[in-house]
């Protein structure tokens, strides 16, 4: 998981569209942003990091910027996706 793929949890949704707040690996080990009622609905995948965890460790973006992180926020989030990372390396099973 990147920076860029978690900073996009913390961009404003385009107009008319619903807030992606929840990062997911799906089964084939992509990683794509959802709202939390697809995630449901899909049924498969794994829900790796959300907006609030986000906000929660810290981690911010400059508004109106697309995305580029706050001062400080690099660090903190780059800890947080160390231990994300570490968990789905542990977790997920080995290619057939």
């Amino acid at each position: 998981m990147t920076r860029v793929q978690a900073c996009a949890l913390l961009l404003p949704p385009p107009a008319g569209h619903a807030a992606r707040t929840v990062l997911v690996v799906t089964d084939d080990a992509a990683v794509r942003t959802m709202t939390p009622e697809a995630f449901l609905a899909a049924g498969t995948g794994r829900a790796a990091l959300t907006r609030a965890d986000l906000i929660d460790a810290g981690v911010r973006v400059v508004a109106g910027s697309g995305g580029r992180l706050a001062a400080g926020s690099a660090d903190l989030l780059d800890a947080l996706l160390a231990d994300v990372n570490a968990h789905l390396t542990a977790t997920w099973p080995a290619p057939r």
